[in-house]
């Protein structure tokens, strides 16, 4: 069976970029990568500015049923059909993508182990922990650059990110193998993690 190691923290914390770091090191072929942030409802039933207002960092905002599901084939050796989201639309996109088992998979996002049920199907747990303002700046630059939004917009699911952190991913402290810094380089995050955690 296939192993799972889940990477938690907050908006900007840098889970994606240790997710990355990691797949570079031990190659595609060993690893997938599966993000909490593909799983999000699709929204196109509502008008866009009622998208707005969602609050995207609630568990309710996402598919965590058929992230955990996915999860579970991908431990099993099964292949899946993941969901492709587009972050400007608020909308799931037709096209899915093929994700194959791997030895491992890297499980990422705020809200990755938001339920005691998904906690459970990880092997490993790690929770990178960043000062809050290194965070505000990381994710001020990522949705601008990949997402369009323009600072009241980031701002405005900024704040409500961090309230709905509190109550949903912080547990993920508490629940953590390892917890990381996520103020060192992305290379530096690898090493302390792979110092704690053998991949091999």
């Amino acid at each position: 069976m296939n192993r799972v190691l889940a990477i938690a923290g907050s908006s900007g914390s840098g889970k994606s970029t240790l997710a990355g770091e990691l797949r570079s090191l031990l190659g595609p072929h060993c690893v997938a990568v599966l993000p909490v942030d593909a799983y999000y409802h699709d929204l196109s039933y509502l008008p866009h500015k009622d998208r707005e207002a969602v609050n995207f960092d609630h568990p309710d905002a996402v598919d965590l049923d058929l992230f955990a599901h996915h999860v579970a084939q991908l431990r099993e050796g099964k292949s899946i059909a993941r969901p492709t989201y587009d972050f400007i639309t608020h909308c799931r996109l037709p096209e899915t993508q093929i994700v194959e088992p791997r030895d491992w998979i890297l499980a990422e996002g705020i809200l990755v182990a938001a339920t005691a049920l998904l906690r459970t199907t990880y092997n490993y747990l790690v929770f990178i922990d960043t000062p809050q303002g290194l965070r505000w700046q990381r994710r001020l630059e990522r949705d601008k650059r990949e997402r369009g939004r323009d600072n009241s917009s980031i701002e405005s699911f900024w704040v409500r990110a961090e309230e709905t952190f509190q109550e949903w991913g912080r547990a993920a402290f508490f629940e953590a193998d390892v917890v990381i810094d996520g103020s060192q380089s992305p290379r530096k995050m690898m090493n302390d993690l792979l110092t704690k955690v053998a991949l091999d």
